[in-house]
C-alpha cells in the first residue's frame, strides 16, 4: 500500500483570506489583534491614501527570523493555542493561526519591518498575494521574500515612512525597542473618510472601557490629519436601568439592578406606604441604596430545561459576566410627572446610543465581532426586537409583560477562553459557532435580562396606579364643582333648594358611575386579552367540529383496515412462511404495528371528537361519579398503553354540580395531559398512580388530584407562576426553547374562577403533583 499525501492548492490561502474574512474593517481588527498578543502598549493605524497604502504599528514583542519561518509562514499554526499567554499575563487573542491572511483581504502587497526585544537583527518580510492566483499552481510552489537587517531604529524607521505629525507624537512618546510594522499597498478598497470613520467606530468599542489603560489605540488618515486620534471607549454613566450579572463555575448567579431612572425626592411618601411598598425591592430604604441584588441559578433562570438536558450544556457554558444599560431615548411631560423621571438630554442620549448601543460579546477583554455592532444583522443577536414585537405592553400594563427593545440597549457580556472552551469563533472571525451551548447561553441571557424587565414593569405599573388614586378624584371634584355652580346658578333662578339639592345628588351618581366606568374598562381590557387567546384556541374546535363527519368515518376505517389486510395477506401467504424471516420484512409484523399507530390514531380522533359535541357545552347538572367512570373509559387505552392506574372516589355517588361538561374536560384533560408527561420525564421504573377524590362539606365540594410523577419542577421558585398565561417549564432538550403552550394550567384556574371557586396547590410527602379544586355549592343542583 503505498501512502500518498495531500497537496494544497495556493488558491487556499486566497479562500483563507481574501474571502473567508468577511470584511476589510474585521480584517483590521484581527492585525490588531496581533499587536495585542505581542504585549504591545499599543497599535497604530495610518492610512495614506495619497501612497494607496495602511500602516499597522506595534511596539510588541516582534519576531526573529526563526518565528517568521516557522510560525508566521505556517498556515493555521497552533502555537497561540498551546501559549495561550503573553509574558505579561495577556490572554492571547488569536488561536486558529490564520489572522495573518487578513493582509490578503488588505491589500496585494504587504512589506512587514519587525524587530525583536533584546536582538540586533531584525527582518523584512515581503509578499505579493498575487502570486497565489494562478491555474495548477499549489501552495508549496510560492514563496515570499524574507531579508535581515543590523542593528535597525525602528523608531527612525516609522518616523520617516508616517508623515502626519500628531502619528509622528505617538511613536515619539513610546521606545520601540521592539515591535513590528506592517506595510500593506495596493489597496483593494478604497479608504476615502466615510470608511475610515466606519473603522474608528468599530474600534471604540474593541475593547471595554476599563481595558483601556492596558492597551491603547491610535488612528489616523492623511487626509484628514486632524480629525483622528486616539480611539477610547466610552464608559455609560446617563442609563435609566443597570444590569450587573456574575455567573460562576457552580451555575449560580449573583444579579445586581441599579435605578437610576427616578428621582427619589419627588416621590410622595405616600406611595412607599402602599402594599407592595412594603417588601423588598420596593421599600424606600431599597431606592435610596439605588440597586438590589438577587441570586438565581441555571436552572431557575431555564426552567425544565435540566430536566430534560443530557448533554449537561449547564455545565459547558462557565463563567460569565453581563452588564446591561437601559435607556429610554426620550419622554413626555406627562409620563414626567406620573412616573417620577429624571429628566434628562435626549439629543445627547440618542447620538450615544446611535454610537455605542447593542451587546457587545468581549473574550478575555477584546470584541468578539459582529455581536451588537451598529448597522449589522447581527446587532439584534439576542432577538430582542421579536421578542418585543410579541409583547408589545407598555411598562404600566396590569398583567406585565413589558419587554426591552433593541434600540434602547447597551452592554457587554465578557466570557473567556480557558473558562468557556464550547464558544468557539467562526473561521470568518464572524462571531462564535452557533452550537448548542451557545444557544443556552442566549437563552440564559434572555432570562437575565427579564429581571430587570419585571422590575420596572412593576414599579411602573403601581406608579400609574398611585398617580391614578391621587390625581383622579381631584378631577373629578373640578368637574363637580363646575357641575355644582352651573346647578346652583339654575336653582336661584328657580329659586327652589329642594330642586338644587336633588341635581346635587345626581351629579355625586354621575362621580360614582364615572369611577365605576373606568374600572370596567380595565376589566374589559383584561378580558380582551384573554379573549385573544381563547379565539385561537376555539379555532382549532372549529376545524375539528367542522371535519367531524369525516373524521368519524376515518375512525371506523382505522378500526377495521388491518383486519383486513390481513385476511387477503393470508390468501395468498399464509404466516407459517415468515417463520424465519427478519421482523422489519415480516409484513404481518409490520401490519401489527400499524394496528398500533391507527389505535393511537383512534384515541385521539376520539377525544377530538367528543370535544366538540353539541351537548357538552350546554350547562347541566352533572353526577361526578358518572362522569369520572365516563372520563376514566374515555382515556383507558392511553393509560394502559403508558402502565398508568388512574382510581378515583366520590364520597356520594349522587352529587352532582351544574356546569358545562366541556369545562370539566379543559380542567382534567389538562390536568392528566401533564401528568403523562411528567411520567414519561421519569428516569426510573417507578408504579405510576393518579388518584382522584371527590369529597363534600356543607359549603362546597372539593375534588383533589394527586399523582406520583415527578411534580413541579425544582427549579420555579414561585409556584403559583404556573397559573400565569403562557408560563411554561416545557422545553426542547436540544435548543432549551421552550415548546409547551403554557396554557394548560391557566385554563384550569380561569374556568375554576368563572365558577366562583379555587384553586389550591398541594405537596404530597412522596414527591408527584398534587391540586385541590373547590366548587361553592350553590353550583350543585337545586
Amino acid at each position: 500500500m503505498t501512502k500518498i499525501p495531500f497537496r494544497v492548492s495556493a488558491r487556499t490561502a486566497r479562500l483563507i483570506g481574501r474571502e473567508n474574512i468577511a470584511s476589510s474593517k474585521g480584517a483590521i481588527i484581527e492585525l490588531v489583534k496581533n499587536g495585542y498578543d505581542a504585549d504591545s502598549p499599543l497599535s497604530l493605524i495610518y492610512f495614506h491614501q495619497e501612497r494607496d497604502c495602511l500602516y499597522i504599528i506595534d511596539s510588541g514583542d516582534g519576531m526573529t527570523q526563526a518565528v517568521i519561518e516557522k510560525h508566521w509562514m505556517t498556515i493555521g499554526t497552533d502555537n497561540k493555542t498551546n501559549d495561550i499567554f503573553t509574558a505579561t499575563g495577556r490572554v492571547r487573542a488569536g488561536a486558529k493561526g490564520i489572522g495573518r491572511f487578513a493582509l490578503d483581504k488588505l491589500g496585494d502587497c504587504c512589506e512587514m519591518t519587525t524587530k525583536p526585544k533584546n536582538k540586533e537583527l531584525s527582518s523584512i518580510w515581503c509578499v505579493d498575494w498575487r502570486n497565489f492566483e494562478g491555474n495548477f499552481k499549489t501552495i508549496d510552489a510560492v514563496t515570499a521574500d524574507l531579508s535581515t537587517i543590523q542593528e535597525l531604529n525602528l523608531k527612525e524607521y516609522i518616523l520617516n515612512e508616517i508623515c502626519d505629525a500628531k502619528a509622528q507624537d505617538v511613536v515619539k512618546q513610546y521606545d520601540f525597542n521592539s515591535g513590528t510594522v506592517l506595510k500593506i499597498s495596493n489597496l483593494r478598497d478604497n479608504w476615502d473618510d466615510y470608511f475610515v470613520s466606519q473603522v474608528f467606530d468599530d474600534l471604540e468599542v474593541l475593547a471595554p472601557p476599563k481595558e483601556q489603560g492596558n492597551f491603547k489605540l491610535f488612528l489616523y488618515s492623511n487626509d484628514k490629519p486632524n480629525q483622528y486620534g486616539e480611539i477610547l471607549g466610552s464608559i455609560c454613566d446617563d442609563y435609566d436601568y443597570k444590569l450587573v450579572a456574575r455567573a460562576d463555575k457552580n451555575q449560580n448567579v449573583n444579579i445586581e439592578i441599579f435605578r437610576n431612572e427616578y428621582d427619589i425626592e419627588t416621590i410622595p411618601p405616600e406611595f412607599f406606604q402602599r402594599e407592595f411598598a412594603q417588601k423588598s425591592p420596593y421599600r424606600l430604604d431599597d431606592f435610596n441604596k439605588g440597586s438590589w441584588r438577587t441570586n438565581k441559578t441555571f436552572s431557575e433562570l431555564l426552567a425544565g430545561f435540566k430536566e430534560v438536558d443530557e448533554d449537561n450544556v449547564f455545565e459547558k457554558i462557565g463563567e460569565f459576566e453581563f452588564t446591561f444599560y437601559f435607556m429610554k431615548r426620550t419622554y413626555s411631560n406627562p409620563d414626567l410627572e406620573k412616573f417620577y423621571y429624571n429628566k434628562f438630554n435626549a439629543n445627547d442620549r440618542k447620538d450615544w446610543l446611535n454610537k455605542f448601543g447593542g451587546i457587545k460579546v468581549f473574550r478575555d477583554d477584546f470584541r468578539v465581532r459582529p455581536y451588537g455592532e451598529a448597522k449589522d444583522s447581527a446587532f439584534d443577536w439576542l432577538g430582542l426586537g421579536g421578542r418585543k414585537a410579541k409583547s408589545p405592553a407598555t411598562p404600566s400594563k396590569p398583567s406585565g409583560g413589558w419587554r426591552v427593545g433593541p434600540d434602547n440597549i447597551a452592554g457587554g457580556i465578557n466570557i473567556t477562553r480557558l473558562g468557556n472552551l464550547e464558544f468557539e469563533d467562526k473561521s470568518s472571525r464572524e462571531g462564535l459557532q452557533e452550537n448548542k451551548t451557545f444557544q443556552i447561553f442566549k437563552l440564559i441571557i434572555l432570562q437575565i435580562l427579564s429581571t430587570l424587565e419585571v422590575d420596572r414593569a412593576i414599579l411602573a405599573k403601581e406608579m400609574k396606579l398611585f398617580y391614578d388614586d391621587l390625581y383622579f378624584d381631584d378631577f373629578v371634584k373640578k368637574d363637580a364643582d363646575k357641575l355644582a355652580e352651573k346647578i346652583l346658578e339654575n336653582a336661584r333662578e328657580k329659586q327652589s333648594n329642594k330642586g338644587a339639592e336633588q341635581e346635587n345628588e345626581e351629579t355625586k351618581e354621575k362621580i360614582i358611575l364615572s369611577k365605576r366606568i373606568e374600572e370596567k374598562d380595565e376589566e374589559i381590557g383584561a378580558l380582551e386579552n384573554e379573549q385573544k387567546i381563547l379565539r385561537g384556541m376555539a379555532t382549532s374546535g372549529i376545524v375539528t367540529a367542522s371535519f367531524s363527519h369525516e373524521l368519524g368515518n376515518l375512525s371506523g376505517v382505522l378500526a377495521s383496515r388491518t383486519d383486513e389486510l390481513i385476511e387477503l395477506l393470508e390468501e395468498k401467504s399464509p404466516q407459517n412462511l415468515y417463520q424465519n424471516t427478519p421482523d422489519f420484512l415480516n409484513p404481518y409484523i409490520l401490519i401489527e404495528d400499524m394496528r398500533k399507530q391507527d389505535a393511537k390514531l383512534q384515541n385521539w380522533l376520539k377525544f377530538s371528537l367528543a370535544s366538540a359535541r353539541k351537548d357538552k357545552r350546554r350547562r347541566k347538572s352533572i353526577i361526578l361519579s358518572n362522569y369520572f367512570q365516563n372520563f376514566k373509559s374515555t382515556w383507558s387505552n392511553v393509560l394502559s398503553n403508558r402502565m398508568i392506574d388512574f382510581s378515583y372516589t366520590v364520597d356520594n355517588n349522587k352529587l352532582d354540580i351544574r356546569a358545562m361538561e366541556i369545562d370539566l374536560d379543559s380542567v382534567f384533560n389538562n390536568l392528566l395531559v401533564n401528568s403523562i408527561d411528567s411520567f414519561l420525564r421519569q428516569k426510573q421504573n417507578n408504579k405510576r398512580e393518579i388518584m382522584l377524590k371527590v369529597n363534600t362539606t356543607d359549603k362546597e365540594i372539593t375534588i383533589d388530584y394527586f399523582d406520583n410523577g415527578e411534580g413541579l419542577s425544582q427549579d420555579i421558585t414561585d409556584p403559583s407562576k404556573i397559573f400565569n398565561a403562557l408560563y411554561t417549564t416545557k422545553r426542547n432538550e436540544h435548543t432549551g426553547e421552550e415548546i409547551g403552550t403554557g396554557l394548560g394550567m391557566w385554563l384550569v384556574d380561569t374556568i375554576i374562577k368563572e365558577y366562583n371557586g379555587n384553586v389550591k396547590l398541594l405537596y404530597p410527602k412522596n414527591k408527584g403533583f398534587g391540586i385541590r379544586i373547590a366548587f361553592i355549592k350553590k353550583y350543585q343542583r337545586k
